[in-house]
């Protein structure tokens, strides 16, 4: 490999290194020119010498290039030898071969022939130039490269003085040593230069480096003050919404439980931004986990409808889902993170819809393994500008971007689900129309579950059962026939009353009744309760089975519709195994789930009965939804709820604030809890270990003076072993909420985990659990 300059010339290793490269690099280019010019400079010789001459010459030269190639070769594989050393040597190994080239313009200018001494000077000038264009940014080795040439240059000189070739020779050897050392002046400043970018993109490479760890630093620094700031405005905010909930639920005139009410919305609007920058800033600094675990899409996308369903029911807009029969719904993934995007996108649709509907359809191809799934949140609300459909996507960025904005937000929650989508494999797409509504769509690749879905034992066939689905919106009518016809129903829609009523009539004449009919209660012209009264005044056609569905939840409407003679009565979103349910109670009484007067009543909400769980085996209902109502209790009535020992709960509760002390404490109702509060860590567990009788729950904060949470788990389970105490369940109370506060209660000991601020359902749920769990193992124990 040849060529930098020597090392007195003061270039570093590295430099050396690249000059080395720089030479191998254009010896590979001048290797078949090396071959060539011997084969021209062989012929050459051949017309001015004899053949023995010129055939020794060739024989000569050619073992010298392949010598020369040889050592080339092994020379870029071998980088043992510092690069210093291994330039020089071949310099000097490339003036050994340049004596074989040197001859033949030393032989060719001996030759009796008149262009003898013309071929000389060519042969000479085409050995610089090959020679140089590999040594051209070391001037030191090109000049022990080329010497060979220089030395019968010299000599071809001397031996024209005194004649008349003289003179020409003279000029013709200045000009050749001009353009050797012009040659090689621009390769020495072509090398320095070549130093200079060296030295500049390694400056900038350090800076770009410093910049990355500056950034990096300056990114936790930023995670770690949201971090500390959320909890920081979590624990007042604790304070805010849990006694805003204690005061709503006192007796207060109108005008101050108006006061209460807005104290406790604008808290959780406050803490739902608060929540959102969080997200946000995780997903920034890449700190989001996943947690793939086997999850049902159906259930997951029911109970997302169900959560949204009293804000949707509020604005008279209905809420429909839509499963594409025969998809699978068992999946394996994050099913929170999914569950977090659809909830933002069908909050989003909701809040810009003012009427209409709102539309998750849920579609895609099964591939044995894995499933491409296509989750669609459309709605007919208030739609996109184009000019802004490629912004919604950016944080902080909002459709409605005036500064008299009719929809509030942060404008994070697009941001933050297109982040989760892409960061789970998918992606995440929007057409719309301003004026005609939007169609947001999340593609995901999901692997397929190995469960197998579980569906309840029946002895009911829909094969040969006729069904009329009546409704003014055409996607109802869509998805309601189909998903009859998955169940075996042959299914026919109308889009209005009067048009039903005939189809109605037309069936029986023809001696193919509807067996039932799903009538919409909100319809122009004539509406479900009008339609309900016309079918059961008609002798024709009045023993056709009846099932409501309604958007709009209005006191009384069951009974009555009851009283009518209407089989169930459900209010919409209504849940897909619900609905399979209902329709077979009309054609069998059991179960009691159909009471004696025929008309049941089931909020978008409601538990699941065992049967209807059997299909849902991984879904649970969302936290506080409304209960099943059974109408036969009588108005006002509610089901019991699960009885509760007459024995006090006994609850340590170890908090060093006051206020939420004081919250805590007001939320758990005397007659059921014997509360203890501890002011840190220490307290905590002196009473632990004071109380013999132990406690049936700790309440742990973190953040506490003279011993925190963590350390007052630890000592509390150290108390447990030394003193052969049962395990007491203690759930960690804390404002602090990612992801390593979790893992760090769980290292620590504790059971559970609840983030403030923290509402009454959410506390008594967790009580519940636990102290229900502490009591089987208990009475195990016992047996």
């Amino acid at each position: 490999m040849n060529a930098a300059s020597p090392p007195s010339a003061g270039y570093e290793e590295s430099d050396d290194d690249e000059a080395v490269s720089t030479v191998l690099k254009s010896v590979a280019t001048t290797q078949v020119l090396r071959y060539l010019n011997i084969a021209v400079w062989g012929a050459l010789l051949l017309s001015l010498t004899s053949m023995l001459t010129a055939g020794a010459w060739y024989a000569l030269t050619m073992a010298a290039g392949s010598a020369r190639s040889i050592l080339e070769s092994r020379m870029r594989g071998n980088a043992d030898v510092p690069s210093g050393v291994r330039r020089r040597r071949y310099a000097y190994f490339a003036m050994a071969t340049s004596v074989f080239w040197a001859a033949a313009p030393a032989l060719a200018w001996t030759a009796d022939h008149p262009f003898s001494q013309a071929a000389a000077l060519a042969m000479i000038a085409t050995g610089y130039i090959l020679a140089l264009s590999q040594f051209r940014t070391t001037p030191a080795d090109a000049l022990i490269a080329t010497s060979p040439y220089s030395a019968v240059m010299l000599i071809l000189l001397g031996q024209s003085a005194g004649g008349p070739a003289f003179l020409p020779m003279a000029a013709t050897t200045a000009v050749f040593a001009a353009a050797i050392a012009t040659m090689l002046m621009l390769g020495y400043r072509s090398r320095q230069e070549m130093l200079r970018v060296k030295e500049h993109r390694a400056a900038l490479i350090a800076e770009l480096e410093n910049a990355r760890l500056v950034a990096e630093r300056a990114s936790e620094a930023k995670s770690m003050f949201l971090a500390n700031m959320s909890h920081e405005i979590r624990t007042p905010m604790n304070g805010v919404l849990g006694m805003a909930e204690l005061l709503a639920a006192t007796e207060l005139d109108g005008r101050q439980q108006v006061f209460a009410d807005t104290i406790h919305t604008s808290g959780a609007a406050l803490l739902t931004i608060i929540n959102d920058i969080l997200d946000f800033s995780k997903i920034e600094a890449g700190k989001v986990d996943f947690d793939n675990e086997p999850f049902d899409l159906r259930a997951l996308i029911e109970d997302v409808a169900a959560l949204v369903a009293t804000r949707a029911q509020k604005k008279q807009i209905e809420t429909i889902v839509r499963f594409q029969p025969g998809l699978p719904f068992n999946y394996i993934g994050d099913s929170g993170r999914i569950r977090q995007v659809i909830t933002n996108l069908v909050g989003n649709a909701v809040k810009f819809t003012e009427k209409g509907y709102v539309l998750i359809d849920v579609s895609g191809e099964d591939r044995g393994d894995r499933a491409d799934v296509c989750i669609e949140v459309k709605d007919t609300g208030v739609g996109i500008e184009p000019d802004n459909l490629g912004k919604i996507f950016d944080a902080f960025q909002q459709a409605d971007i005036t500064t008299t904005r009719r929809f509030g937000g942060t404008g994070l929650g697009l941001a933050i689900t297109k982040r989760l989508v892409e960061a789970m494999g998918g992606e995440i797409s929007v057409a719309s129309e301003a004026g005609e509504g939007s169609s947001f769509y999340v593609r995901l690749t999901l692997e397929v579950s190995e469960s197998e879905e579980i569906v309840w034992e029946t002895t009911f066939t829909a094969e040969g059962k006729r069904a009329l689905v009546v409704d003014d919106i055409s996607v109802n009518r869509h998805i309601l026939c189909e998903q009859l016809a998955s169940w075996g129903f042959a299914a026919d829609a109308a889009g209005a009353g009067d048009e039903a009523l005939a189809m109605m009539r037309a069936a029986q004449a023809a001696g193919a009744p509807y067996h039932f009919a799903i009538l919409d209660l909100c319809m122009p012209r004539m509406d479900g309760e009008t339609l309900t009264r016309a079918i059961k005044n008609d002798a024709r056609i009045r023993h056709t089975a009846l099932l409501i569905l309604t958007s709009v939840d209005r006191a009384g409407d069951a009974r009555k519709f009851r009283r009518l003679g209407v089989g169930a009565y459900l209010v919409k979103p209504v849940r897909s195994a619900l609905l399979r349910e209902t329709i077979e109670k009309l054609f069998q009484d059991a179960d009691g789930l159909i009471e004696d007067d025929g008309v049941m009543f089931v909020d978008p909400g409601a538990p699941l009965t065992p049967r209807m769980e059997a299909e849902r085996p991984s879904a649970a209902p969302p936290s506080g939804a409304p209960a099943l109502r059974r109408l036969a209790a009588g108005p006002g009535k509610e089901a019991p709820v699960s009885g509760v020992s007459d024995q006090r709960r006994r609850i340590l509760l170890a908090e060093d604030n006051e206020v939420n002390q004081l919250v805590i404490k007001h939320m758990l109702d005397p007659n059921r809890y014997e509360l203890s509060i501890a002011c840190n860590g220490v307290k905590a567990c002196e009473l632990y270990k004071q109380r013999e009788d132990g406690f049936d729950l700790v309440f742990m904060d973190v953040s506490m003076p003279e011993m925190d949470g963590y350390e007052a788990a630890r000592a509390i389970r150290k108390i447990e072993t030394k003193l052969r105490r049962r395990r007491t369940p203690i759930v960690c109370l804390t404002a602090h909420v990612l992801l390593s506060d979790i893992e760090r209660s769980t290292e620590a000991g504790m059971d559970d985990f609840l983030s403030k601020p923290v509402s009454k359902d959410k506390l008594d749920a967790v009580i519940e659990r636990w102290t229900d769990e502490r009591d089987a193992a208990g009475r195990a124990i016992s047996a």
